[in-house]
């Protein structure tokens, strides 16, 4: 597909550097994954940082951009199970219920 960024293999990837637990990663997702991400982190009043420390925290040996891509089906999910997204102070119920469908903490 001409100018839509497109080729044969699907979109193409965008890499950008992020801070995961202090240390800075590069992370290589397509721009859809980065908007929704992005869109993520303004509803619930968190850095791009902070949203990618707590999935690393929790996601024990699997890859951290596939961790990513699975939290953000899973917090989409979530909040249309729940209705829409509530407006509220601080990590919202679909965040953290997200967060453990998606990278459960290992026992």
């Amino acid at each position: 597909m001409a100018g839509t960024g497109e080729g044969r293999e699907g979109p193409a990837l965008v890499c950008r550097n992020v801070k995961v637990n202090g240390r800075r990663t590069s992370l290589r997702m397509e721009p859809y994954i980065w908007d929704s991400l992005k869109e993520i982190c303004e509803r619930e009043r968190l850095t791009l940082n902070e949203v990618c420390t707590r999935i690393d925290e929790r996601r024990g040996e699997a890859n951290l951009t596939a961790s990513i891509r699975v939290f953000i089906v899973s917090y989409y999910r979530t909040a249309i199970g729940s209705r829409g997204f509530a407006e509220d102070d601080g990590p919202s119920p679909i965040l953290r219920k997200a967060l453990d469908d998606a990278v459960p903490l290992e026992d």
